[in-house]
């Protein structure tokens, strides 16, 4: 019977006596073919043939119709030639490989770029390559290679889980060092409260028995009265107003005592600096730092996992099964947990995964002594330690000065005053715009702008991220931990130029020579003042600095009609007056160690004021082309100082730079 065209054939498809398309064969059909390809040896259905004329690769192959195609597919199977296309001729197919240069060339390769090497037709050594222990050892490369894969996804997972596990161990800790915090927050709250109830009690008994003895002095002075208007109508009343009046001189003394004893505990809390400090930090509990312990892991791991596959052709090949080695390891001193795998994959390449060890490093809990007060104690964590150098013998050298005018200023700054601030950021007050500008050092760019309530001048840091800032009759406090916000603003009774802090308090210097110090709500504790009765040291008071070293403090201000640098104790009281012909209207000052950095308005000049001595010594002038410096800080951990000029020109837009190098003498 005739095949009808297009029908799927039954029969045996293996049998090669019976032709069919090639390309459908490979979905299970059997389909009669319509033409033959000379190029791929294959039979085709006129579906495929249409395909085949049509694709760029095909389409100039030459096809046999029915009439001209052979009758059988014996003696066009027993070639398996490759249809995979060259990289570099991709119209080509690629059939030979160079030994030489270990590459699969088509005809077009072999032509150009290896007509001097011995190639291989691959269809010749296709089977024997199948058969040979190349391919085995390809083969074992990829099994091998499986395996360390599903050895890393568990170590992977394992490593998940001491995540899980690092994070509630820290939160922990976290939260049992918060609530020792705030077990011992408790205790002196209620001591302070038992105490506040002790001087309570103690002012109540006193008053209740001063409340009984004015009422018996009340009954007997009613009894006095009594007995007078009794005898008003006879003539014992002399006698007995006689007797009454030294009656009555007796129970005015008793009155006079109870005045004297009416007296009760005025008190306040003190609140504690330490704790003042912490409510500004913005490191309050502790901190988390990263320990790259990957050294101390390839110590601590006791086994490793080695696996080799020798190269290829090579007999006796050996192949060691990988193991992944995952331990976690938990370090008593700084109670973290450490995970790490190593692996070691195909070849010589090892691979190690390690987790960063995280250590929670909470602020050291100061001992308490027997009275249940803190103690000072010196933290275990090292900190870094600054050491104080002498200004004289160092070489300041010009730097890059600082742009801080924005290009939407229409005027020229007026920088009044500036400090360093931590993370290496500069704040300076702009007198022009009423600005407070945040620097950014490591950029040289102002990274923040806000605008005051007056007139900026001088200002000083407080704990934490806290700064306060005079203001036009008034102190303003922000916040600068990262833009600059404001805070509250405290009221104050004159034209405030400069201010400093210690130990929760303000000290402020105003331009009429007064000097006061403050609570932190603008209460005047002590000043230094015009009155009528006494008249102020000072005259035209620019600048202050509060210098605190261990235990002491010192004030130190500047008059710049006196031409002078004084120093005051906590207490307001004078203790000497630093003087030199030198310096001319000192304005800015800044302190670095045991000696204070001092701007010579009228002077031209940068001066130095070594504490101790009293020696004061030029470390910038006219040389270094310093003219009317206004005010100056200096980085200890940069080496570099840093100063502003008032000069009402184009250099007061810059902050001007020096670098600080020891002398070569």
């Amino acid at each position: 019977m005739d095949q009808v065209p297009g029908r799927k054939l039954q029969a045996d498809v293996s049998s090669l006596d019976v032709s069919y398309c090639q390309p459908c064969s490979q979905d299970g059909e059997t389909i009669p073919p319509e033409a033959y390809c000379t190029v791929c040896k294959e039979f085709m259905c006129s579906t495929c043939t249409s395909v085949h004329k049509k694709q760029r690769i095909t389409k100039l192959h030459t096809l046999l119709d029915k009439t001209k195609m052979p009758t059988t597919m014996r003696g066009f199977t027993t070639k398996d030639e490759s249809t995979k296309p060259c990289d570099i001729h991709p119209d080509e197919c690629i059939k030979y490989f160079c030994p030489n240069h270990q590459t699969l060339n088509c005809g077009h390769c072999s032509v150009l770029y290896h007509q001097s090497c011995k190639q291989q037709i691959i269809s010749e050594i296709a089977k024997a390559f199948k058969e040979g222990q190349s391919y085995e050892a390809i083969k074992q490369v990829i099994v091998q290679f499986l395996k360390d894969i599903d050895a890393c996804a568990s170590a992977v997972k394992e490593n998940t889980q001491l995540v899980e596990d690092l994070g509630e161990h820290e939160i922990a800790k976290i939260r049992k060092y918060r609530d020792q915090i705030n077990k011992y927050f408790d205790e002196r709250e209620q001591t302070l409260i038992e105490t506040i109830a002790e001087m309570k009690n103690m002012d109540e008994i006193l008053l209740n028995s001063l409340k009984l003895e004015c009422d018996n002095l009340k009954t007997k002075v009613d009894e006095i009265k009594a007995k007078l208007t009794a005898q008003e109508n006879n003539s014992h009343l002399f006698i007995e107003a006689h007797i009454s009046k030294n009656l009555l001189e007796g129970l005015q003394l008793s009155l006079a005592e109870i005045k004297k004893k009416n007296t009760i505990q005025q008190y306040q809390i003190r609140k504690d600096p330490a704790t003042a400090s912490l409510l500004g930090s913005r490191t309050g509990l502790g901190t988390f730092e990263k320990l790259n312990s990957s050294k101390s892991l390839d110590q601590r791991c006791e086994r490793s996992s080695r696996s080799t596959i020798q190269n290829e052709g090579k007999k006796n090949t050996k192949t060691s099964s990988p193991s992944s080695n995952v331990q976690a390891v938990r370090d008593e001193n700084a109670t973290t947990y450490v995970a790490a795998t190593n692996i070691q994959s195909v070849g010589d390449i090892k691979a190690t995964k390690t987790i960063t060890a995280i250590s929670f490093n909470p602020v050291p809990e100061p001992p308490l002594n027997t009275s249940g007060t803190q103690t000072s104690a010196k933290p275990k964590q090292k900190t870094q330690n600054i050491v104080s150098i002498d200004l004289n013998s160092m070489k300041l050298t010009p730097a890059p000065d600082i742009l801080v005018k924005q290009p939407s200023d229409t005027k020229n700054c007026r920088l009044k005053d500036i400090i360093l601030l931590s993370r290496d950021r500069l704040l300076l007050t702009d007198y022009t715009k009423d600005t407070l500008k945040l620097v950014d050092l490591k950029t040289s760019s102002i990274i923040s702008e806000v605008c005051l309530p007056g007139r900026p001048l001088g200002m000083c840091h407080i704990a934490g991220d806290m700064v306060a800032v005079c203001v036009t009759h008034s102190i303003q406090f922000l916040e600068t931990g990262g833009q600059l916000f404001l805070g509250k603003n405290i009221k104050v009774d004159d034209d405030c130029c400069d201010v400093g802090y210690h130990n929760d308090s303000l000290i402020s210097a105003f331009k009429s020579g007064k000097v006061q110090k403050m609570n932190m709500e603008g209460k005047v504790l002590k000043k230094v003042s015009n009155s009528w009765f006494s008249s102020s040291p000072f005259k035209d008071l620019g600048y202050l600095k509060v210098v605190s070293k261990g235990l002491t403090a010192a004030i130190y201000v500047s008059d710049l009609s006196m031409h002078t640098i004084t120093q005051l104790d906590m207490d307001l009281n004078i203790l000497k007056t630093f003087q030199d012909p030198a310096l001319r209207r000192p304005v800015g000052i800044t302190a670095v160690g045991n000696q204070l950095i001092i701007c010579g308005l009228a002077s031209n000049n940068i001066m130095c004021l070594d504490l101790p001595s009293g020696k004061m010594t030029q470390l910038l002038g006219k040389m270094e082309e310093i003219a009317l410096p206004r005010c100056v800080c200096y980085s200890q951990q940069q080496n570099k100082m840093y100063v502003t000029v008032w000069t009402c020109g184009n250099a007061d837009n810059y902050v001007k730079v020096y670098n600080a190098t020891p002398k070569l003498y």
